[in-house]
């Protein structure tokens, strides 16, 4: 579900990363995190504890330019990949709007991605995602070790056919970037046709082949420039800038969004909807419009403080409006996270 902020002209898109234990999640984000150009990409937060080092999630705000006319913004997640913790898995798969599962090419492994992908659908039914418009890219990766499987060797026994792919070794760097660059075009097309008024099915498994071609959809103007998107700073040997923190003290200090998230925390909404000035300030209240290069008419004395006080008013109108949403926003959080909390106690108690 993307958030959808008009005041500053913003979307913001969240894409998971999913996949079974150990298979690579983490170490993507990790190298996204190191080759972004540093103006284009925030704090990267990661809670952990001792037996999983992706307990909750790893969030990477970055800003990967424009669609239509609105500022993109996309959020990397990923999940942990042991089996007891669904519900933490099921928490973080909400909202999202793409989804890349990593697939650990070992032969060993194959029983472990068939089940994780299965949980994924199993999770995104749950969550109220369809799986047929919600774009998923597939990830092979781990393709560096000896006597790892072919991609259609995995294709065929996972029935990952159809699904856009590429090949990865994360640990060397190789792949992650291609990865990232394909799901986030993939995203964007995605918004792009929402925000136009159509439902656009995600790339998926087809159910038969077929000899007819079908019609080849109307392309959509570029959504990126031909120069590359995502510059790449030299890789560091570590990755220091990572903060790692527990999930209470999370909770404890009351952590806010990233700071690359500007103005105001944004009020999820379920489908893409632009609204005109009349939908925004009540009608019989005057709209304030801001002219850089036509001076505004000049008002006399007491009429001008008139309009100046009502748009005042307005405005602190909005303002409170804006706070109460936000505050309930935040509440909600902080009831999931205590949910959360108290679950993964429980589990860990037994």
């Amino acid at each position: 579900m993307v958030l959808f902020n008009h005041a500053t002209r913003e979307m913001t898109a969240k894409i998971v990363y999913y996949g079974p234990g150990l298979c690579g999640k983490t170490t993507n984000l990790m190298v996204i995190f190191d080759k972004l150009d540093p103006s284009q990409k925030g704090k990267m937060l990661s809670l952990a504890t001792k037996t999983d080092r992706t307990l909750f999630f790893d969030l990477l705000p970055v800003d990967i330019g424009k669609v239509a006319n609105f500022n993109l913004k996309i959020q990397l997640y990923t999940v942990p990949g042991q089996v007891f913790y669904n519900e933490t898995r099921k928490l973080v798969l909400k909202g999202a709007d793409s989804i890349v599962f990593v697939t650990d090419s070992q032969p060993a492994m194959v029983e472990a991605n068939r089940e994780s992908f299965a949980n994924l659908l199993e999770n995104m039914q749950e969550n109220n995602l369809d799986p047929n418009d919600t774009p998923i890219v597939i990830q092979y990766n781990k393709r560096d070790i000896p006597g790892v499987l072919p991609v259609e060797a995995l294709q065929e026994r996972l029935g990952f056919e159809g699904y856009p792919f590429t090949e990865a070794s994360a640990l060397k760097g190789e792949g992650v970037m291609e990865t990232f660059k394909l799901v986030s075009k993939i995203t964007a097309k995605h918004l792009m046709a929402r925000f136009k008024g159509g439902k656009t099915e995600a790339p998926k498994k087809p159910a038969a082949k077929k000899t007819a071609k079908a019609p080849e959809p109307e392309p959509l103007p570029p959504l990126f420039p031909e120069a590359m998107p995502f510059p790449e700073s030299p890789m560091d040997g570590g990755y220091e800038k990572m903060e790692e923190v527990s999930l209470e003290d999370l909770l404890s200090e009351g952590r806010e969004r990233p700071a690359t998230m500007s103005g105001n925390v944004p009020v999820p909404v379920e489908e893409i909807e632009e609204l005109g000035h009349h939908e925004l300030v009540p009608a019989e209240e005057p709209v304030a419009v801001a002219v850089l290069d036509e001076p505004a008419p000049a008002l006399a004395g007491n009429n001008r403080l008139a309009v100046l006080e009502k748009q005042v008013a307005a405005l602190e109108s909005q303002i409170e409006t804006m706070r109460a949403q936000h505050r309930a926003a935040l509440e909600d959080l902080v009831r999931d996270l205590s949910d959360l909390l108290s679950r993964v106690r429980s589990q860990l108690d037994q």
